[in-house]
């Protein structure tokens, strides 16, 4: 994925971004090289200068009578990210309020495609704050998602004090795996040996469910958020979890 595609995604418009990169390449420049270097008109490029002054992208100065200007430094875009993240943390109670309004939750289910999305729903584990309930294909999962990743997902659980039930197939790895249990708040079972996973991974925490498919042509995750559906998830599990065997 390109420089373009990620600050897309991440709600920059496209000519911001070509704007700004080609500032970021020039270095001091001027509107109408501005305009020549982004491949845009110079009508356009006015357009968007004046937010993008706003926003920290680019900044100014005058020499001679003439205006230059210079890319505002990448790191900017990461603390400009963090500062949105904060403002949306400072609202989030208000809107989850809004949504509970009445007692009524409408049941909402989210889709991730590709590894880099169904990474966020690890994310959303740890920042949902409720204790773990797995059945999870370990080695696919670790050869899906990068050893590493999945290392460092232990360690935030951890460090949140989080607790997993995990219930895996009876292998080298996972046996290795339970020996750390003690050390990574963890209860891990084995599942009986009649019982084969085949490339999926399902987690229950607080109000929801995530279920991952390894699909190796389209590999792809949802969570639903549903208390009904996660006591009757909860039920499954903790029927498999007694059938399982330490």
């Amino acid at each position: 994925m390109d420089v373009q595609t990620i600050l897309e995604q991440l709600g920059y418009h496209a000519n911001e971004i070509k704007i700004y990169l080609a500032a970021l390449e020039m270095g001091e420049i001027n509107i109408t090289e501005l305009a020549s270097q982004a491949g845009l008109p110079r009508t356009t490029v006015r357009e968007h200068v004046e937010e993008m002054l706003k926003k920290g992208l680019l900044n100014h100065y005058e020499k001679h009578g003439r205006t230059f200007y210079m890319a505002g430094l990448p790191s900017r875009l990461l603390a400009r990210e963090k500062e949105r993240e904060a403002a949306l943390s400072l609202v989030l109670p208000d809107l989850e309020a809004i949504k509970a309004k009445n007692g009524i939750q409408k049941p909402t289910i989210s889709t991730f495609y590709g590894v880099e999305e169904i990474k966020e729903i690890f994310k959303d584990m740890i920042e949902t704050k409720h204790h773990i309930m797995a059945v999870d294909a370990w080695e696919d999962i670790q050869k899906f998602l990068g050893k590493e990743f999945i290392d460092s997902f232990i360690k935030l659980r951890y460090e949140h004090f989080l607790k997993i039930q995990l219930i895996v197939e009876k292998t080298s790895a996972t046996l290795e795996l339970k020996k750390k249990d003690s050390d990574q708040l963890r209860r891990t079972k084995f599942l009986p040996s009649n019982f084969q996973l085949r490339r999926t991974s399902n987690f229950i925490y607080g109000n929801k469910v995530a279920m991952i498919s390894m699909n190796r042509k389209e590999p792809m995750g949802i969570i639903v958020e549903d208390p009904d559906i996660v006591h009757t998830m909860t039920v499954y599990f903790e029927n498999l979890w007694n059938q399982s065997t330490d």
